[in-house]
């Protein structure tokens, strides 16, 4: 069942996390949808980090304009988040030596490799021509695609542990390559079983959040799990309550 603001309040509390949770909504923008900003230009949706600190969500709307010179946001997150289906032809060069393209990034060592990994990414499918990206709000559960924990590496360990609670699967959490936003829903959805995705590795995006911060993203029936943790799970014993006393004494201090 949806998670309600008093489960999210225990998780965060136990967490001692004090980060916004991230959803993707597919939805647009409603009364209910609280402050908002309109993606512009060609905009990484990760630079908007310090707009989701102050309670603002993100409109991410269908619209192709020019790759160089794209009207609502980053053309490769309008492709991740669905609201574009296929990317430029050159992509594959974009990615890698810059042949034919605006430029080259360098990150697979030959445009083969390269496309064979746009081939494999899978657009979401959208119910309309809109995404929102901001805070949690758990009375629009019914349009949430995502949910996206920001954490340091102590939380984020903590997260994978109760995101595997009740999995035995050793490979339930993956690290995937991909871009900031792709690793927001596409990369979530798109694998062959479900998954957990541990995000924020982009380079090119890391510039705007904090260096301590990585992500962890699951899906909306993963999240609710995840509130519903028991009270003799982890985070009510000794070693994460020892975790956190010994990063409040500070280094240096653990003996």
């Amino acid at each position: 069942m949806p998670p309600t603001s008093q489960d999210i309040k225990r998780l965060k509390d136990k967490l001692q996390l004090d980060t916004p949770i991230i959803a993707v909504y597919d939805s647009a923008p409603g009364p209910d949808s609280g402050k908002l900003v309109e993606a512009t230009g060609r905009t990484c949706c990760f630079a908007y980090f310090k707009q989701w600190l102050d309670g603002k969500t993100v409109v991410f709307r269908r619209g192709k304009g020019n790759f160089s010179n794209p009207k609502n946001g980053c053309p490769g997150g309008q492709i991740a988040f669905g609201l574009e289906r296929e990317y430029p032809p050159f992509m594959a060069h974009f990615l890698t030596d810059g042949k034919g393209a605006p430029m080259g990034e360098g990150l697979k060592a030959t445009p083969e490799l390269a496309q064979k990994f746009l081939d494999r990414a899978r657009p979401p499918e959208l119910s309309g021509d809109t995404v929102l990206v901001g805070p949690l709000d758990v009375t629009l559960w019914t349009s949430v695609r995502s949910v996206t924990f920001l954490a340091d590496p102590d939380r984020l360990s903590a997260l994978m542990t109760l995101a595997a609670y009740w999995s035995s699967d050793p490979e339930l959490v993956v690290a995937p390559f991909s871009s900031g936003c792709g690793m927001l829903l596409r990369e979530l959805e798109s694998m062959d079983s479900d998954r957990v995705i541990i995000g924020c590795t982009d380079i090119a995006m890391r510039k705007y959040i904090p260096p301590d911060i990585l992500s962890l993203t699951v899906t909306p029936k993963r999240f609710e799990q995840m509130c519903s943790f028991p009270d003799d799970a982890f985070l009510n014993r000794s070693w994460w309550n020892e975790l956190l006393k010994s990063r409040r004494r500070g280094p240096h201090n653990d003996r």
